[in-house]
């Protein structure tokens, strides 16, 4: 308990969290990478090939919880930063995300078979209402966590290596636990029960051991609804949520048509085609720190510049390799997966730089509001990825069906979809970072002046506090 007070009481003066501690906060990413890989990738395609739902219904039931996720996520925002429970800012946030995360999982990944839109539709909006709940809470608490400009993207990178811990597992248990009890089972009700596991003890643990971040006295303060939209005025705000919005719809669109892609056009079998995302995963673990290290020397928003020309190759590389050759594919997958891992934690450490000028303009902290705002962004570019992917696919006529046969023209539509939408979006991503101004040298001003008046604020209410002290002195007749 005494180290957990004392890191965080270092963390809010802008020095680093200790590795035990940022471990034990970062570990609720881990679930979350299983989510995302699972929900992108295997749920639609399970969905279409295996319980008989059409291609454009599934795209449209993912479509229609986005937009309505993209409402809730800043009104989820609004309640966290004007909420104060007594056992702290976003933990209680994070815990109540537990069982809505338990329930609709189990409605998800265990679905019948002859589901319509009806069903998919109410349970993804319960299940994405849960994540982000837990996103949300996670990401808020981080960027309240730490103040120091690069230290943030060290939080951000350890969530996310979580994440991509979880997306292995989630990826690996169907490839083992078929063998270890000796039975063909499908790999969606296997990745539900890892979620399942994960969830509750992952959250838990941060939930009951995750540092709690010093609160400034203007986190106490509530910013009128005009002062949010006045957010998406702010130039820097405006770069940072296109850039995410490009970034993430970018390679989103390949993940729905993953499969599609490497076993029908590419001539993969699924256990390669499976292998070969691992691959992709994998690289996202190792990538950060090197994104890391090159933020340390150009800069956040320099970095993400230089990763988005680099993202445009490893993409366009995919394409230029022979047809089913295993071995050059597998360090094509690296590559891309390896550089496609600086964005998203980048610009949310950006976003976290972003509060602290917020608020020292307005003496309001909208932590919470600011990182739903990019939540909602980079939710619904990954759904709305689905929906364009599968309505694309079905524009060229391709049958998603186990055993169909595809015409040249769909297989061709197949592959300029998974190569030009991900390479153009990624690369506009990039040159939005251009004109962004809250480097390290502005943020450690906005930090100085920040601390600044937080002392004459704990000054000012000790003054006051000790006027009230000598008052009923003040009052005594002489003599008494």
């Amino acid at each position: 308990m005494e180290t957990r007070a004392a890191d965080a009481k270092s963390a809010s003066a802008g020095t680093s969290l200790s590795t035990g501690t940022l471990a034990l906060f970062a570990i609720a990413g881990l679930p979350v990478g299983g989510y995302v890989t699972t929900l992108a990738v295997y749920l639609p395609n399970y969905y279409t090939r295996h319980l008989g739902v059409g291609l454009f219904v599934v795209g449209l039931a993912f479509f229609l919880v986005r937009v309505l996720d993209i409402v809730f996520d800043p009104i989820l925002g609004v309640i966290m930063d004007s909420a104060r429970p007594r056992w702290g800012r976003f933990r209680p946030w994070l815990a109540a995300s537990i069982p809505i995360l338990m329930v609709s999982t189990w409605a998800a990944y265990f679905a019948p078979a002859g589901v319509g839109v009806v069903y998919i539709t109410f349970v993804l909006l319960v299940l994405y209402a849960g994540y982000s709940m837990c996103v949300l809470a996670h990401a808020a608490w981080g960027t309240a966590l730490v103040a120091e400009y690069h230290g943030r993207s060290r939080v951000y990178g350890w969530i996310q290596a979580m994440g991509v811990i979880g997306a292995i597992g989630i990826l690996l248990a169907p490839i083992f636990v078929p063998r270890i009890l000796h039975a063909k089972m499908e790999p969606i009700p296997i990745q539900g029960w890892f979620l399942l596991i994960a969830v509750p003890i992952t959250f838990g643990i941060t939930a009951l051991f995750g540092p709690e971040p010093h609160q400034a006295t203007a986190a106490h303060k509530r910013a009128p609804m005009r002062e949010y939209l006045a957010l998406l005025k702010r130039p820097d705000m405006v770069r940072n949520l296109a850039a995410t919005l490009l970034t993430t719809f970018g390679p989103a669109i390949t993940a729905p048509l993953y499969l599609f892609f490497f076993e029908d056009a590419r001539g993969y079998t699924p256990d390669q085609a499976n292998v070969l995302l691992l691959i992709y995963v994998v690289a996202g673990l190792v990538g950060p720190y090197f994104w890391l290290w090159v933020a340390r020397s150009f800069g956040k928003h320099q970095t993400i510049k230089i990763a988005a020309g680099c993202y445009a190759v490893a993409q366009t590389g995919l394409l230029l390799l022979p047809k089913a050759h295993a071995g050059e594919m597998s360090i094509a997958m690296f590559a891309v997966g390896f550089v496609a891992s600086a964005f998203a934690f980048l610009l949310r450490a950006m976003v976290a730089d972003i509060c602290d000028e917020v608020r020292l303009e307005t003496a309001k902290d909208q932590t919470a509001l600011i990182n739903a705002l990019q939540t909602s962004v980079a939710k619904f570019a990954s759904t709305v990825s689905v929906f364009v992917g599968y309505a694309v696919l079905t524009a060229f006529g391709f049958k998603a069906a186990e055993g169909a046969a595809n015409t040249d023209l769909a297989m061709w539509g197949l592959q300029a979809c998974y190569l030009v939408p991900p390479v153009a979006c990624v690369l506009i991503g990039g040159l939005c970072m251009f004109g962004y101004r809250l480097d390290e040298k502005r943020h450690g001003e906005i930090r100085e002046q920040l601390h600044l008046k937080e002392q004459q604020g704990s000054l000012a209410a000790g003054l006051e506090s000790l006027g009230g002290a000598l008052e009923p002195a003040a009052q005594l007749n002489p003599g008494e």
